[in-house]
């Protein structure tokens, strides 16, 4: 083995969580990594954890921890968690938590507009500083209170509409990458 080689392996291999690392350790697939990866995997994990634990076969603890990991994924999304074939070029999981911190994000964005929104009612404020409002002060604010609506209204479209899309269309892409790797 070159230290070329080797040096490159440590290099990329070096840059993934510990966990990772541990969970290819564990597996022991040696038709997926080869025996310069697993000896650079040992060698990292010695450096981080001061002791490489023994290379076994994931028990039935740990895979049900991984198949409890599957449970609230749309059926596509598990389907490309269980396959075999991953893709080389990104972490499946980990586009599939950015798809999810998208979506949270955008669910997020909502209900800061509308709380904003709520603050910046002349009615509301009123309100928090104990003044009870009459009828008559009540109809002077449904101007201000459509134009914050409306304001509120266009904030959340601008910000939720292109966040969902953007989900939307990882899923489109992993979905099609998945595809077509089964047609090759």
């Amino acid at each position: 083995m070159s230290d070329e080689l080797h040096q490159q392996i440590y290099n990329e291999l070096n840059l993934r969580e510990t966990e990772d690392l541990l969970e290819i350790w564990h597996i022991n697939d040696h038709e997926e990594w080869s025996e310069t990866a697993f000896e650079v995997i040992k060698e990292i994990l010695s450096e981080r954890l001061g002791e490489v634990p023994s290379q076994e076969i994931l028990d039935d603890e740990q895979e049900e921890e991984e198949n409890f990991e599957n449970d609230g994924l749309d059926e596509w999304e598990a389907k490309l968690l269980d396959d075999e074939n991953q893709p080389e070029l990104y972490d499946t999981r980990e586009v599939l938590r950015i798809k999810d911190n998208i979506n949270r994000v955008a669910l997020a964005a909502v209900i800061v507009y509308i709380l904003l929104g709520l603050l910046n009612l002349s009615f509301v404020r009123m309100l928090f500083q104990g003044v009870v409002a009459s009828p008559s002060e009540i109809a002077k604010a449904l101007p201000d209170m459509l134009s914050t609506i409306i304001g509120v209204s266009l904030s959340i479209a601008i910000t939720y509409t292109p966040l969902k899309a953007l989900s939307h269309i990882l899923r489109i892409l992993m979905e099609m990458e998945f595809r077509s790797r089964k047609a090759s």
